[in-house]
């Protein structure tokens, strides 16, 4: 995938998410049992956070420094997004909403600013582990952002809102 198409899908994938919560209010932005516990307000948290660990793995990888970001962590995928839950319950939804907005605006220049080499070549950076940039990006905003936006609508259509 090229960057431009990568930018395509970041915004596609975004109007997507954003019609599948259009018109909740914000009791219904705040009412758990969305994905378990979890309200539509923590999976925007949960969202945004993971984006937040891919727009810090790309700034690393644009300054040619090897990857710190819980992307490339030991801790499994669980253990971080039950503590990052745990961190975020009481976050404002303002906030949330706040967060989920900017992040995608830090991902989008920070694809913006990558090589187009940078996407699809295997050896562009040594810690790639044989998996294309893009795959990152996507697993972390677009095709990340449309798991949970299925899950939305899933639950909306049960609730009839």
């Amino acid at each position: 995938m090229n960057k431009t198409e990568i930018i395509t899908k970041l915004e596609g994938g975004r109007e997507q998410f954003l019609d599948a919560i259009e018109g909740l209010s914000e009791d219904d932005l705040q009412q758990p049992g969305v994905m378990g516990d979890w309200s539509v307000k923590d999976i925007l948290v949960h969202v945004a956070r993971w984006e937040t660990e891919l727009v810090k793995l790309l700034w690393q990888a644009s300054q040619g420094q090897k990857p710190t970001s819980s992307l490339v962590s030991s801790t499994s995928v669980d253990e971080l997004n039950a503590r990052w839950y745990q961190e975020s319950r009481a976050r404002p939804l303002r906030l949330a909403l706040e967060d989920f907005h900017g992040v995608r605006t830090q991902t989008m220049r920070r694809v913006e600013e990558l090589p187009e080499k940078a996407f699809n070549d295997l050896h562009y950076y040594r810690w790639l582990d044989n998996q294309p940039l893009w795959e990152w990006i996507a697993g972390d905003s677009f095709d990340h952002e449309a798991e949970h936006e299925a899950q939305i609508r899933a639950w909306r259509a049960e609730r009839g809102v």
